[in-house]
C-alpha cells in the first residue's frame, strides 16, 4: 500500500531542531508535504492506493498484513515509515531515487522525535479558527517592547538565544518610513519624529499610489486584455478605486464587497459599480478562430484563482482537473467557485456581441461598461485648464483693447458661469410636433419620437459677442428622460444661422464641437486602439444621447441633463436686431435650451468662465489680456503650449469615461458543471450550484436559496473564515519586513510554509478583523514596532543561525520594486508630476519598434511628450504581452496570472537600464541641475555631499567622495576638450534645459548623477 506526499521544496529552518517540543504544522507537516515518503507494499496493486500521511486516518492505518503500521505513536522502530526513510535499498527507501529528494539528518531526527513524543496530529494551521493567542512577555528585552508584536519577536528571539538589533538612525528610519509608505524618497531636513513622518507618509495621497501597486499584482490589473492581440480595455477608474480606498482607509471587508459584488449591492453608487470591474480583469480574447464555450471556462477557471490568490491564500488552480493533492480543495469546490461568476455578463469571444448592440472590429470595446465620471479626470481637466490659462498669461504679449475688456466684465457680472441663456422667439417642425416655450428659455417637446422630423427654432441672442454656443438637452419632469426614443434617448443634428434683420440667414461655420455624454461611434486604431476615432460629435450622426443602448449603462444617464458645445470658426459680433436660428434634423429630444459665450473653447457641461478667467478680468494687469484673448482669438493663432494644452483639455471628455464593470445576468449561456480532466467540451459532469471550500465552515451563509456573489464576499469576509484575515496581515508583512512571517504568500496551505511566528500571525489576524478591517491601523501598528524599527542586515553572527532573517532579529534589506525605482530617480531630480491623483495611463519612453510584432491590430507606440511623462510608475500603460521593458527589469509581473509576490532577480539588464534608460537619463541631468541650482556657491564636494543627501539620506564617505570626485573632474575634462558632445548628451528627453549652466560642467554632474542613482545603495531600502 502506499503512501504518496509530493511537493515543492520549502525553507527548512535551522534553529527549528533546537525546540524541545516538535510541532506538527510547524517541524512534521513541511517534511512531510516538501517530501516525496511513501511506505508501500510488494506489487503494483497495492502501491496504487493512496493513504494520506498528513492526516492520522491515514498513517495510522493498518499496511498490508504483516507489514504493520506507517506510524506507531511512541515508537519510531515499530514504525515503517521510519524503516524505509532510513533505509539504503533503493527499491524500499523513500523519498524513491527517482524523485531526487533526501530526508536530512536533521529532519530524521525530527521525525523520530516526533514519534516518541505520541506522534500527535494537528489541523493544517491555516484552517485553525482564528482567536486572539496570549501575548507573551519577554524577560531580557522588556524594555524593548513597544507592542504586542515585540512580544512574540523578542519572546522567540529569547528562546533561541539570539539578541535584537538596536533601533536604526533617525535618517536611515525616516528613509525606511517614506519608501515604505509612499514608495518616494524622504525630503531631507526637518526634526520629525518617527511617528510623525509615519503619520505624514499616512495622510500623504502617495500612500494609496504606493499600497496599490502590490494590489493591481494580486488582482492582475492592466490596460490590456492578454490573449491573441492584446487590444486594450478600459478599466482605469478601477485602479483610482484601489488607490482612492487605501488612501481613504476603506475597512478592507468593505473593499472585498465591493469588488466581487459591488453591482449586486443595494442602491450600488457609480464607485462600487467601478470596484466590480475586480471580476472582468481576466484576460480575454478576439481571435476570430477561438471557441466560445471554451474560453467561458477559461475565464471561470481565471476568476477562481484570482479569488484564491487575492483573498483566501489558496492554489486553487490544481483543482480544474482533480481534487487538489497537497491542500482538502476537490475538484466539485472549484467549479462551485466558478458558479458565482456564471452570473457575470461578458462573452467567450468578443468579435460578435450578440442582443442590441454589434460589434465586429479589433479596436472596439470590451462592453459591459459604464460610462462615469472619476474625481481623477475631473481634477485633471480643472489642472489643465489652468494650466492653459496660465500658459497664455506667460505667452501673449498682444493686450487687449480696454473697451473689449469692459465688455467681457459687464458679461461676467451677468452670467458668472460664461454662459447666457437665449430666450426662443419661435419654433416651427415640419411634422408637427408639439412644443411650448417656457419662462426659463427652454423649448419643451412632447408626444412620440417622429421619424425623420425637423425643427427651427428662432432665439434672442443675449450679447452681441459670440465665440461658441450651447446645447442643453434637459429631463422632461413628466417622463423624467432627457428624450423620447426608446429608453429615453434622443438623436439630433443641429445646423446654426445668423438671422440678420434684413437679407438672408448666413450658416454659422462650426468648428468644434463636443458633448459631455454622447454615445461612441468607430473606434481608433494603433496605441489607441479600443477609444473612439474622434473626440468631436459625429457629423453623420449627429449628437445622440447616452448611454448607448445594449451594453453600456448606467440608464439613469437619460434622466440627467446632457450638453454639447459648438465653437465658432472665428468670434461673431452680433448685428443689431439678428436673430439665431438652430435647425434641428431628426430631433427627438425632450426639452431643450440654448445658450451663448463668448469664449471660443469651453467644455461641455462646464462653466465657460473658470475662476482663473475671474481672477483675471479683476485685474489691470496683463493676467486680463489672456482672458481677452480665449474670446478673440482663434486657437490657430494662439501659442503652441496653449494648443497642446487645449488638445488635453478635450480628451478629458468633460470628465466622463467608460469603465469595465460587472453586469449581472439572469441566465447564463454556459452554466457551470464538473468538467472531467478540466475537458471544457466533455458536458457528462454534474451541473454544480455555487458553493464556497467545503472544508471551512460556512454556517453563516443562507441555506433556503442560490448563493450569490455578494454571499461570496461575505463569507471571505465573514468571522468563520480564518483565511483572508491572515492572508492579507501576512502579505502586509512581508511589505515591511521583505518576508511573510509565512514566506510563500499566495499559497498558506500544504504547500506553502508555516509561519515563523504563528502566534503573531494569529494575534495580527484578529487584531486587523476586530480593528473593523482598519488596514491604516495594522501600518501603524507594525510601524510602531521595535521589530520594524531594527537596523537592517548588517550582522554576520546571525548568517549561520537565521540566514533568512525568519526570527527578525534585525530589518530586511531589500531592492526596491520597479516602479519606486523610477518615482525615486524623478522624484530627486525634481521631475516628478504629482499634480493629481489617479487618471489614465500614460506611455513612457521605451525602445523604438518594441510593439512591431503586435498586431489586430498593429500599433505604433507613442510616448507621451508632456507632463504625463513624468507621472508616477503606478500609472505606466501596462501592455500584458510587452510589458514595459524598465519594468520588466526589475521583476515586475506580466499580470497575466495574479501575482500576490514579486521575486526579485539581479542582472546585468538592470545596470544598464539605469545607466542607459532616457528616464534615468533625464533624470540623472534633472539631478544635477537641481543640485546645482541648491549649491551655486559650494564646492564639488559639497555639491556631491548634497547628492548622497537627497538619495541615500547620508553623506558619502572618504572613499566615495574621492572616486567620484575624481569622476566628475574626469567627465568635466572630457566634455571640454570635445571627446563628449555635452549639448548632444543633455537634450536627452523632454524636460527643457534652464538657461545660465555651464553646458560642460552640467554635463560633468549628470554623469556623476548617473553613477549615484545606479548605486547598490540607491535603489535599496535598509
Amino acid at each position: 500500500m502506499s503512501v504518496w506526499i509530493v511537493g515543492l521544496a520549502g525553507l527548512a529552518m535551522p534553529f527549528s531542531a533546537v525546540a524541545e517540543e516538535v510541532r506538527f504544522n510547524h517541524d512534521i507537516r513541511p517534511i512531510l508535504s516538501q517530501k516525496c515518503i511513501a511506505c508501500h507494499g510488494p506489487d503494483a496493486k497495492h502501491r496504487a492506493a493512496e493513504l494520506r500521511l498528513d492526516t492520522p486516518e491515514g498513517a495510522y492505518a493498518a499496511l498490508e498484513e504483516g507489514i504493520g503500521h506507517a506510524i506507531v505513536p511512541g515508537d519510531p522502530d515499530a514504525s515503517v515509515l521510519m524503516a524505509r526513510i532510513l533505509s539504503d535499498d533503493p527499491e524500499v527507501v523513500m523519498p524513491p531515487p527517482k524523485f531526487n529528494k533526501t530526508v536530512t539528518p536533521e529532519e530524521q531526527a525530527l521525525l523520530r522525535r516526533w514519534i516518541e513524543q505520541g506522534a500527535e496530529y494537528e489541523a493544517h494551521w491555516a484552517y485553525v479558527p482564528l482567536k486572539r493567542p496570549e501575548v507573551p512577555k519577554p524577560r531580557k528585552h522588556a524594555g524593548l517592547v513597544r507592542n504586542p508584536i515585540d512580544a512574540f519577536i523578542l519572546d522567540r528571539l529569547e528562546e533561541e538565544g539570539i539578541e535584537p538589533s538596536p533601533e536604526a538612525d533617525p535618517a536611515t528610519l525616516k528613509r525606511r518610513i517614506s519608501l515604505d509608505l509612499t514608495g518616494l524618497p524622504p525630503e531631507p531636513g526637518g526634526n520629525e519624529n518617527v511617528v510623525q513622518t509615519i503619520e505624514r507618509a499616512l495622510g500623504s495621497e502617495a500612500f494609496g499610489e504606493r499600497m496599490a501597486v502590490p494590489w493591481l499584482d494580486v488582482v492582475r490589473f492592466a490596460d490590456t486584455v492578454g490573449y491573441h492581440g492584446d487590444q486594450n480595455q478600459r478599466i482605469f477608474p478601477y485602479r483610482d478605486y484601489v488607490i482612492d480606498a487605501f488612501n481613504d482607509n476603506k475597512p478592507f471587508d468593505v473593499f472585498v464587497r465591493e469588488q466581487l459584488a459591488g453591482d449586486l449591492l443595494p442602491d450600488a453608487t457609480d464607485e462600487q459599480h467601478i470596484a466590480s470591474g475586480f471580476n472582468r480583469l481576466n484576460l480575454v480574447t478576439r481571435e476570430g478562430g477561438a471557441q466560445s464555450k471554451e474560453y467561458f471556462k477559461k475565464y471561470a477557471a481565471d476568476r477562481v484563482r484570482a479569488v484564491g490568490t487575492a483573498f483566501l491564500g489558496q492554489t486553487t488552480a490544481c483543482a480544474e482537473c482533480h481534487d487538489h493533492k497537497y491542500d482538502p480543495i476537490t475538484q466539485r469546490d472549484f467549479y462551485s467557485l466558478a458558479a458565482f461568476f456564471d452570473d457575470v455578463m461578458q462573452w467567450g469571444v468578443y468579435n460578435n456581441y450578440v442582443g442590441g448592440t454589434k460589434y465586429t472590429g479589433n479596436n472596439d470595446p470590451y462592453t459591459p461598461e459604464r460610462i462615469v465620471r472619476p474625481d481623477s479626470l475631473v481634477e485633471r481637466l480643472n489642472l489643465l485648464r489652468d494650466r492653459a490659462f496660465q500658459s497664455l498669461e506667460t505667452e501673449m504679449v498682444s493686450e487687449a483693447p480696454v473697451a473689449g475688456l469692459q465688455d467681457l466684465r459687464e458679461f461676467a457680472k451677468g452670467h458668472p458661469d460664461g454662459w447666457a441663456p437665449l430666450k426662443p422667439v419661435t419654433v416651427r417642425s415640419e411634422k408637427a410636433t408639439p412644443h411650448e416655450l417656457g419662462e426659463d428659455s427652454t423649448v419643451r417637446f412632447s408626444g412620440p419620437a417622429v421619424k425623420d422630423e425637423r425643427t427651427g427654432i428662432e432665439l434672442e441672442f443675449a450679447a452681441d459677442r459670440l465665440g461658441s454656443l450651447r446645447l442643453e438637452a434637459l429631463p422632461d419632469p413628466e417622463h423624467g428622460a432627457v428624450g423620447r426614443e426608446s429608453g429615453g434617448h434622443f438623436t439630433l443634428k443641429p445646423e446654426f444661422f445668423l438671422v440678420p434683420r434684413e437679407g438672408d440667414p448666413q450658416k454659422l461655420a462650426i468648428r468644434w464641437s463636443q458633448a459631455d455624454l454622447d454615445r461612441e461611434h468607430g473606434f481608433a486604431g494603433g496605441i489607441d486602439h479600443g477609444d473612439r476615432r474622434t473626440l468631436q460629435l459625429d457629423p453623420k450622426q449627429g449628437w445622440q444621447s447616452a448611454p448607448k443602448p445594449g451594453y453600456e449603462g448606467p440608464d439613469s444617464l437619460v434622466r440627467r441633463t446632457q450638453t454639447a458645445v459648438f465653437c465658432l470658426e472665428n468670434p461673431l459680433e452680433v448685428p443689431e436686431g439678428a436673430m439665431l436660428k438652430v435647425v434641428l434634423a431628426g430631433n427627438t429630444a425632450s426639452i431643450l435650451r440654448v445658450s451663448q459665450s463668448p469664449v471660443l473653447d469651453p467644455v461641455a457641461g462646464e462653466a465657460a468662465f473658470t475662476e482663473a478667467f475671474h481672477r483675471a478680468l479683476r485685474e489691470d494687469s496683463t493676467t486680463a489680456h489672456a482672458a481677452w484673448h480665449l474670446c478673440e482669438t482663434p486657437p490657430a493663432k494662439l501659442p503652441q503650449g496653449y494648443r497642446d494644452l487645449l488638445d488635453q483639455i478635450r480628451e478629458c471628455r468633460s470628465g466622463w469615461t467608460r469603465t469595465l464593470v460587472t453586469v449581472k445576468v439572469d441566465k447564463p449561456e454556459f452554466p457551470t458543471r464538473i468538467l472531467p480532466r478540466g475537458d471544457w467540451q466533455n458536458d457528462s459532469g454534474e451541473l454544480v450550484e455555487p458553493a464556497v471550500l467545503s472544508f471551512l465552515p460556512s454556517e453563516s451563509l443562507p441555506k433556503d436559496r442560490k448563493l450569490t456573489r455578494l454571499d461570496l464576499a461575505e463569507w471571505i469576509v465573514a468571522d468563520e473564515n480564518p483565511l483572508t484575515a491572515r492572508h492579507f496581515v501576512n502579505r502586509l508583512w512581508k511589505q515591511f519586513f521583505g518576508r511573510g512571517l509565512s514566506n510563500i504568500l499566495d499559497d498558506l496551505g500544504g504547500q506553502g510554509e508555516p509561519p515563523s511566528h504563528p502566534d503573531l500571525l494569529d494575534w495580527l489576524a484578529v487584531e486587523f478583523r476586530e480593528s473593523g478591517w482598519d488596514v491604516k491601523h495594522m501600518v501603524r501598528l507594525i510601524l510602531d514596532s521595535h521589530a520594524y524599527r531594527q537596523e537592517s542586515a548588517r550582522r554576520g553572527d546571525l548568517l549561520e543561525v537565521d540566514p533568512y532573517n525568519r526570527l527578525f532579529a534585525q530589518q530586511g534589506a531589500r531592492r526596491l520594486d520597479a516602479e519606486f525605482i523610477r518615482d525615486q530617480a524623478l522624484a530627486v531630480a525634481g521631475l516628478l508630476d504629482t499634480s493629481y491623483v489617479g487618471g489614465p495611463s500614460v506611455r513612457v519612453y521605451q525602445p523604438e519598434n518594441y510593439y512591431a510584432n503586435l498586431n489586430f491590430p498593429t500599433r505604433t507606440y507613442a510616448p507621451h511628450l508632456d507632463f504625463r511623462q513624468h507621472r508616477r510608475s503606478v500609472y505606466v500603460h501596462w501592455q500584458r504581452t510587452f510589458l514595459l521593458p524598465t519594468l520588466a527589469n526589475f521583476d515586475a509581473p506580466a499580470r497575466d496570472e495574479c501575482a500576490a509576490d514579486r521575486l526579485q532577480a539581479n542582472i546585468p539588464q538592470q545596470a544598464l537600464t539605469l545607466l542607459n534608460d532616457p528616464v534615468y537619463v533625464e533624470a540623472a541631468r534633472g539631478f544635477a541641475v537641481r543640485v546645482l541650482s541648491e549649491t551655486p556657491d559650494a564646492e564639488p564636494a559639497g555639491r556631491l555631499a548634497r547628492m548622497f543627501e537627497l538619495v541615500l539620506s547620508r553623506q558619502p564617505d572618504q572613499l566615495e567622495r574621492q572616486r567620484l570626485l575624481d569622476f566628475q573632474k574626469r567627465q568635466e575634462q572630457n566634455f571640454r576638450e570635445g571627446t563628449d558632445d555635452a549639448n548632444a548628451f543633455l537634450g536627452i528627453g523632454i524636460a527643457p534645459v534652464p538657461e545660465g549652466f555651464d553646458a560642460h560642467e552640467l554635463a560633468a554632474w549628470t554623469q556623476t548623477a548617473r553613477l549615484v542613482l545606479n548605486l547598490h545603495e540607491s535603489i535599496t531600502r535598509y
